[in-house]
């Protein structure tokens, strides 16, 4: 799988001593001597039916899958996102900010499943009449979900069922230390001190935040920088201390220091640009995921044109990051992606779609 030749450029500006250059290849990781990748693939494997626990033969019907997240204590658990009835569309946001919440209103369904992906068995559900737009999921290495609702301009997070903090106002965009505008996405640090928001559809920036919801600082690209165009997907690489987004229109990740190892080191990097990796196939990028095992980060594409979706796994290691390992996409090819989550152990990837409303799922072999 690893003759044919993508070229990519990416740009490295010192994630560590030995990477503090401009590298540009033609290739996919060379992996004669690495035969951690030359046994690894991305195998499709039968889409996810998420069936009543009470009735194994009655199907649970979907609605936009919006968000993923691989539960962190049990890699056979997955906790999905999804919009019920309702579809986010041009009478959504009238004027591109406010949703229309009296045409509207609060989603009937249960937004939040929780299935068991060896059988398909639905182990829990809730938040009916809870949440209006429902868009970004995560779980952090304390059990606690993470969500963002883009009508709503908010964060909540969730622990046992129940509601623990919100950031932002209800129903009230904005770009300051207190208001999100359509926020997409939400990554904790590992200790559970940081959280990172992605904001979002019509904001620029990511906002760091202390573990009691007080602001930090945000993130942006410099003014005579490309600017992010959607923000939509996070990823922290702490052993690096990078926390990066996946800047959906401009089809590109970008890489800012997270300050999480500065009182160690000394240093004062909180907020530079480190990495830009973009690729010549990626057009629009809407999720992004990482192994903290191999090493290794996923994302998944946006369908342009003639370009169809497809999933992507780059090397995550120091001295070779953002090398292309491989492509994949599932056997009936990719509808409309959206969010992407990997089992805590690694085996398994969870693609959620908007259009169909399905999950792909993929065996990782190695």
């Amino acid at each position: 799988m690893f003759h044919r030749q993508i070229s990519f450029l990416l740009l490295l500006i010192s994630i560590c001593p030995i990477l503090s250059r401009s590298i540009q290849s033609d290739s996919f990781v060379d992996t004669s001597e690495d035969q951690d990748f030359d046994r690894y693939s991305v195998v499709s494997n039968k889409d996810l039916k998420v069936k009543n626990n009470d009735d194994s033969q009655k199907l649970v019907s979907l609605g936009q899958i919006s968000g993923l997240a691989s539960n962190t204590q049990n890699p056979n658990l997955l906790f999905i996102f999804h919009r019920g009835a309702i579809q986010w569309n041009q009478k959504s946001f009238p004027d591109g900010i406010h949703y229309d919440q009296k045409k509207f209103g609060p989603i009937e369904e249960n937004t939040i499943l929780l299935v068991d992906t060896r059988t398909g068995l639905l182990v829990n559900q809730w938040a009916n009449r809870t949440f209006s737009m429902p868009h970004g999921l995560s779980m952090d290495n304390q059990g606690n979900l993470w969500l963002t609702d883009v009508a709503m301009h908010q964060v909540f997070k969730y622990s046992d069922g129940e509601i623990k903090m919100k950031l932002g106002e209800e129903f009230v965009p904005g770009n300051d230390e207190k208001h999100f505008c359509k926020p997409t996405d939400v990554v904790v640090s590992n200790d559970g001190s940081n959280i990172f928001v992605a904001d979002g559809y019509c904001n620029s920036r990511l906002v760091k935040f202390d573990s009691k919801g007080n602001f930090l600082r945000q993130y942006s690209m410099k003014q005579n920088e490309k600017q992010l165009l959607i923000p939509h997907s996070l990823v922290l690489i702490e052993t690096l201390d990078l926390i990066c987004v996946a800047d959906r229109e401009n089809g590109r990740i970008v890489c800012f220091d997270s300050g999480l190892d500065d009182q160690q080191t000394g240093e004062n990097d909180d907020g530079k640009i480190k990495i830009i990796l973009d690729h010549p196939e990626i057009k629009t990028i809407y999720a992004i995921t990482y192994d903290p095992i191999k090493y290794r980060l996923y994302a998944v594409s946006g369908g342009s044109g003639n370009d169809r979706a497809m999933g992507f796994t780059f090397d995550a290691r120091p001295e070779s990051f953002g090398q292309l390992i491989s492509t994949w996409k599932p056997n009936h090819n990719f509808g409309e992606p959206h969010d992407l989550a990997l089992s805590v152990d690694g085996r398994s990837l969870f693609v959620g779609e908007i259009h169909p409303n399905r999950i792909d799922t993929f065996d990782v072999i190695n």
